[in-house]
């Protein structure tokens, strides 16, 4: 048995993760096996380095145990900001609840450094290496949101497909109008002696709602100088992957040869891009602003959405957490 397995074991996290990344880059898979292999380097210092470097591993401990404390404390504000603002929706409760949740786990480890044991040693380090993975993951997933967000459609671009979001009354409410403007901003960036392109509104009516987001879409563009025969009605989806299917079915019955960029919220990119691969809709995805306050709470959201779309393959890289915990688990 190797002398450092936590060290062997992310090496191999660390090669799956290359391979993943070169086979489907698209997935978060390869996100997934590096921070199991940061996670495990991150058991083996903690285990050995310890009696060796005892100054460096308080070091570090400090600096984690400030940087959870911070991340704890953030959360949990921004849902109380959020629950004040709009409401106790659950998506906003769901935030300051991920917030209590790092700040328990500092808690357990309080508790373990006052009472010691065995046992409940092995359930802390068990703890802290899956609230460290599930950290390092989220962080990744935000980096990226925040980056892809950002992206630029192709200049070839025919058709700019908008997703609906929640109405306010009946006009589009703040998310809404962000993604209109931030279509209208791509439809205009065109070089004068193209054609313009034409704007595919889509979003069926909620329950809530009094009409649908298509019609209020297209009312909204209308407003801004959009030309009607420019603007085509979704107005039957009630999710992203429905937008997506009925809004390229539109376009494929009226224009063969289309390019479709599809708009929506950043923080929704990630989920938007991996949905159109799933059925089989070639289209680019960029996303538009979030407003400061919101964004961590739908990236959170938006996280959760993504371990539920692929959590079969997720729980099973996951899992693979368990020898390096239980390698250190039993060299305490």
């Amino acid at each position: 048995m190797p002398e450092y397995p936590e060290y062997l074991a992310a090496l191999v996290f660390a090669a799956g993760g290359v391979v993943s990344a070169l086979l489907a880059p698209h997935r978060l898979s390869a996100a997934a096996l590096f921070c199991l292999a940061v996670t495990s380097a991150g058991l083996g210092v903690a285990g050995h380095s310890a009696a060796a470097h005892p100054t460096v591993a308080t070091v570090l401990a400090v600096a984690a145990l400030l940087l959870t404390l911070a991340v704890g404390l953030l959360l949990v504000a921004d849902g109380v900001l959020l629950v004040r603002r709009y409401g106790p929706q659950a998506a906003l409760l769901a935030t300051g609840a991920a917030g209590c949740a790092v700040l328990a786990v500092l808690g357990l480890d309080a508790v373990f450094h006052a009472v010691g044991g065995e046992v409940f040693g092995a359930l802390v380090v068990a703890v802290n290496a899956a609230a460290g993975y599930l950290t390092l993951l989220f962080l990744v997933f935000a980096g990226y949101v925040f980056v892809r967000g950002r992206g630029a459609p192709p200049p070839e671009t025919t058709h700019v497909i908008v997703l609906g979001a929640g109405l306010d009354g009946d006009r589009p409410g703040p998310l809404l109008t962000r993604r209109l403007e931030r279509a209208l901003a791509l439809g205009g960036a065109r070089a004068p002696d193209m054609p313009g392109v034409v704007f595919v509104v889509s979003g069926g009516q909620g329950d809530d709602e009094v009409r649908s987001e298509a019609e209020a879409m297209a009312d909204y563009l209308r407003e801004r100088g959009v030309p009607a025969d420019r603007i085509v009605r979704e107005d039957r989806s009630v999710n992203t992957g429905e937008n997506l299917r009925f809004s390229v079915a539109l376009m494929d019955g009226t224009t063969p040869g289309r390019r479709a960029t599809v708009v929506t919220s950043g923080f929704h990119v990630y989920r938007t891009t991996l949905l159109a691969r799933r059925v089989g809709v070639p289209v680019d995805v960029v996303g538009a602003p979030t407003s400061p306050a919101y964004w961590l709470a739908a990236t959170l959201r938006e996280f959760a959405a993504i371990l539920w779309l692929d959590r079969l393959l997720l729980i099973g890289l996951s899992l693979l957490l368990a020898a390096p915990v239980a390698t250190a688990v039993f060299a305490r």
